[in-house]
């Protein structure tokens, strides 16, 4: 199955090539019923995206490799030097878990129970809430094992995102009610098509990151490069939409800043909710 996915052939570059070079046009191939000559939709979406969260994760881990080998100085970060605070809120189960975040003397888990607890001594507010009470516990659980919690948020991140194409997909459907008489799957086809584009970018960007591990500071070049490749995603987006549903500079240019603010929204409360749900269930 993987090897039938991932086969790499002429017609697999060829519908890179398209894609890339020629913003929306392979969604047209696709409404026009020409399908033969270049890779489905959803093979090209899973390539690129699990090439993306591949290579993300390898730069992750490779930066947190990095950073290990310095010590945080916390006395710069915090004037907080013990969780005690914290204690008020957890039972003997989490004050062990606690204990050993405080072991890695130059963790970032053990700056934030300190942060977190110096806010808990200041802030009364947040006492009465009963935030601390609930969230605490959660990130406890978070701390305990990053690594752990990392993998498991990126599984879900990666189904998340996959989730989110139908619902992007009926977006672009009402916005376009009455152009070109598409269909829902064309629509959705576009959809795979535009965060497939995307992933590739994001692979990119993760690569620049990591190359930038390996050095003292970021180079200045490789900074510019990151922001061009962004600022190039949002011109490829507004070409895409302005290809595949034809219509004018004026209505394109209106749409597209409408879709992005939705489609930020949409993500936002997506990657949200992945979150809650996976300090949830580690």
């Amino acid at each position: 199955m993987l090897e039938e996915s991932f086969h790499f052939d002429g017609r697999f570059v060829n519908t890179l090539k398209l894609l890339i070079l020629k913003p929306g046009e392979l969604s047209r191939e696709f409404s026009m019923n020409r399908r033969a000559r270049h890779v489905p939709a959803v093979r090209l979406y899973l390539f690129t995206s699990l090439l993306f969260f591949f290579v993300f994760a390898f730069s992750a881990g490779s930066r947190s490799e990095t950073e290990r080998v310095v010590d945080v100085d916390l006395s710069e970060m915090t004037s907080q030097t013990d969780t005690r605070p914290l204690n008020l809120y957890l039972d003997a189960e989490y004050r062990a878990k606690v204990a050993l975040i405080e072991a890695r003397k130059s963790g970032v888990g053990r700056l934030i129970l300190l942060q977190w607890a110096a806010l808990v001594e200041s802030d009364d507010e947040l006492n009465e809430s009963g935030l601390t009470a609930v969230l605490l516990p959660l990130v406890i659980d978070a701390l305990v094992s990053p690594k752990r919690t990392f993998e498991v948020l990126l599984d879900n991140v990666a189904i998340a995102i996959f989730m989110l194409l139908p619902v992007y997909a009926l977006v672009l459907k009402l916005f376009y009610l009455g152009v070109g008489r598409r269909y829902y799957i064309e629509h959705l086809v576009f959809s795979m098509h535009l965060h497939s584009v995307g992933f590739i970018v994001l692979t990119a960007l993760s690569c620049l990151a990591l190359i930038n591990t390996r050095g003292d500071n970021p180079a200045t070049g490789s900074l510019w490069l990151q922001t061009g490749l962004v600022l190039a995603y949002f011109v490829y987006h507004y070409l895409a939409l302005m290809r595949y549903y034809d219509q004018s500079w004026m209505k394109t240019s209106i749409k597209f800043a409408t879709l992005t603010t939705v489609y930020g929204v949409l993500l936002g409360l997506t990657m949200f909710s992945t979150a809650a749900f996976t300090l949830t269930t580690l």
